[in-house]
């Protein structure tokens, strides 16, 4: 019974850190533009933010021992709500921009920390093996971010769906909070001498760093973009959290058979194709089908990464995870103001749903030179 309440508490967290906290903002750009408060280089600015401050949070809880980790995910988690409830209260650009800031630092913190709870929880129960379902969660709070924007978009306006996703987080806080039976968790005790981390980390973080700057584009505007072409973005959005789910298991499970290398390329093509879709075809099925795509391979790499590194970790799990998670959150800061400009520029997104493509297919290489020159570590086996 423990055990479906470590990873329910998983998984809630992470709805809550990824796919409200900070995902909600996406079908939340075409109601505040069609409502005239928001522009799209405003929104690409103000998301760039958002990833900076989740930047700014990778490296503070990297680099900072955490002792009381349960204080500092509630403080995380009030910060979010907070800042969700107070965008409905201005219409000031400025401070628009730093509350999604301070957002972005929560959320950071929070995924970073419930990552670390979760994981030394089911290493005590033996059932390390079940942590990449808690990224499940992104994909839940995406679905209900859609379907919120959906549901009440036209019975309540911007200002009301941010005080739902303020409220939201409030009711779904008891569902975040975990403590083991046994009271807190401690950090393993390492009985073996110190691991140093696998060379291979770094082109894992260069591709990871890639993969941030291209998915982004799509996370933050492929619901105007369906929108623009004439067709619903919230339904499109809901496909893309719903995918995201099976997607993860399905990657996650197939790590521990195959390999991660074997998983990973596989999802880098298919992100790299979904974001192409939308630049090359304007019809609905192309468009829903790109949604559907990116769900399922773009939340499968972030598991499949975090995977990876805490196989690559050596010792220093917390040092690995906060590296990779770094090289993400520069990355994603890159995209969303740049495709916002571009698309100011050109009047669409395709220039920058093709850059994104292309910078997956990069990923791909970068991989598979991490491969070659440690071909002799059999690290494109793990």
């Amino acid at each position: 019974m423990e055990l479906i309440r470590i990873i329910t508490a998983g998984i809630a967290s992470m709805a809550m850190a990824m796919g409200i906290a900070r995902f909600a903002y996406t079908p939340m750009i075409q109601i505040m533009t069609e409502a005239g408060v928001l522009t799209v280089a405003q929104a690409g600015g103000i998301a760039s933010l958002n990833y900076l401050g989740y930047l700014a949070g990778s490296i503070f809880f990297m680099v900072k021992p955490i002792r009381r980790k349960y204080t500092w995910f509630a403080v995380m988690y009030l910060m979010n709500a907070v800042s969700l409830g107070l965008f409905a209260l201005t219409q000031d650009i400025y401070a628009w921009s730093v509350l999604r800031t301070v957002s972005g630092f929560a959320s950071a913190g929070m995924f970073l920390l419930m990552s670390v709870i979760i994981s030394e929880a089911l290493v005590q129960k033996g059932q390390l093996r079940f942590v990449g379902l808690i990224y499940t969660g992104i994909g839940i709070g995406i679905l209900i971010s859609g379907f919120t924007v959906l549901v009440f978009g036209q019975y309540m306006g911007w200002k009301g769906l941010w005080i739902v996703f303020f409220i939201g987080m409030l009711l779904t806080a008891p569902l975040c909070w975990f403590r083991p039976a046994g009271g807190h968790t401690h950090s393993q005790t390492v009985s073996a001498p110190e691991e140093p981390m696998h060379p291979f980390i770094y082109f894992l973080s260069a591709a990871y760093f890639l993969m941030g700057t291209a998915y982004i584009v799509s996370g933050t505007f492929l619901v105007l973009i369906i929108g623009r072409a004439g067709f619903s973005g919230y339904w499109a959005w809901m496909i893309t959290g719903l995918c995201a789910v099976p997607g993860i298991i399905y990657f996650t499970l197939n790590a521990g058979r195959t390999g991660f290398m074997k998983n990973l390329i596989p999802a880098y093509v298919f992100l790299g194709i979904s974001c192409a879709i939308p630049a090359i075809s304007g019809s609905a099925p192309a468009l829903f089908l790109a949604a559907g795509m990116y769900g399922a391979t773009f939340l499968g790499i972030v598991a499949l990464t975090v995977g990876f590194a805490k196989k690559l970790a050596g010792s220093r799990t917390a040092y690995a995870i906060g590296l990779v998670t770094v090289a993400f959150s520069v990355g994603q800061m890159i995209g969303p103001a740049a495709a916002g400009w571009s698309a100011e520029k050109t009047g669409n997104f395709s220039y920058s749903l093709m850059a994104a493509s292309v910078l997956c297919a990069a990923a791909i290489l970068i991989l598979m030179a991490g491969c070659y020159f440690n071909r002799r570590r059999s690290v494109c086996r793990m």
